[in-house]
């Protein structure tokens, strides 16, 4: 089976959670003997369609996948890796009550339901992907990816003295809510630090540091690896329900024990990913 790997984005690109995912994925495809490619969207014609018809496609984000490939990429087999919510017009679930999307808003309902799965990263999102669309084959995957090396460097961070501060992500994305987590911290009087860097381990270094993390996202996140990574490091998280791991049954594990789980999502993405294919 040849496999592509769909994407606007890649590592090369910048660093974000769905190309680090991704990149893990590809990884594990690789590792495991499987011929696998990357290939940007953009580049998805129909010509590469018609000579690749065989193979089977993981779609991340798609946006810049022509129209007319979209079409016919329908009628091949592909899954989709959902790492936000496409089929809302502005991508945001959360301006509606109780996540249900008024019909002249969806868009793209007809390429999710066509898959032959949509892999979710946690409960909330399969849940908002499930009462928006009928007829659609959701897989929880409960997880997120990250490189061995990463989990180890986490492991090593989760041992570290922590100060007495709240780090806030430094974003310049309006729906990650950096002045309503600074809010919290003022009104609760925590000293915060706004965190940033280009280089992904010194950003992790940097988060590290603090005793918490304060996130309060404006948009459903899928999983939040953010979330996650502070949590690996023992810290402490004052996050909102909005933060799709905070639904998930291992939510509450942290350090060491939240790093083996997420050690053991490597081979379980890898088994779920081949079976849908087959």
């Amino acid at each position: 089976m040849k496999y592509f790997i769909v994407s606007d984005f890649f590592v090369e690109d910048f660093v974000g959670g769905a190309a680090l995912n991704d990149e893990e994925i590809l990884k594990i495809f690789l590792k495991n003997g499987q011929d696998i490619e990357k290939i940007k969207s953009e580049e998805v014609s129909i010509d590469f369609l018609e000579k690749n018809s065989q193979a089977f496609y993981i779609v991340s984000n798609f946006l810049h996948i022509p129209e007319d490939s979209l079409e016919k990429l329908k009628t091949l087999n592909y899954l989709i890796y959902a790492h936000d919510y496409k089929f809302v017009k502005h991508m945001n679930p959360a301006a509606y009550e109780d996540f249900k999307v008024p019909e002249e808003d969806l868009i793209y309902v007809d390429f999710y339901q066509k898959s032959k799965a949509v892999i979710c990263q946690s409960k909330l999102q399969e849940r908002i992907h499930n009462e928006n669309i009928k007829e659609l084959n959701t897989i929880n995957f409960s997880g997120n990816l990250w490189s061995e090396e990463t989990l180890s460097l986490l492991e090593s961070l989760s041992q570290k003295d922590k100060k007495p501060i709240v780090s806030v992500v430094k974003s310049r994305w309006p729906q990650k809510g950096v002045p309503e987590a600074i809010s919290f911290c003022m009104e609760e009087n925590y000293d915060y630090d706004l965190v940033y860097d280009d280089d992904y381990y010194r950003f992790l270094w940097k988060l590290s540091e603090n005793q918490a993390l304060a996130f309060y996202p404006l948009t459903p996140e899928t999983c939040s690896r953010v979330t996650l990574e502070c949590k690996m490091m023992n810290m402490k998280v004052f996050i909102t329900k909005l933060v799709g791991a905070s639904h998930e049954p291992w939510f509450e594990k942290h350090g060491v024990e939240l790093i083996n789980l997420m050690r053991e999502k490597r081979n379980e993405i890898y088994d779920i990913l081949v079976k849908i294919s087959s």
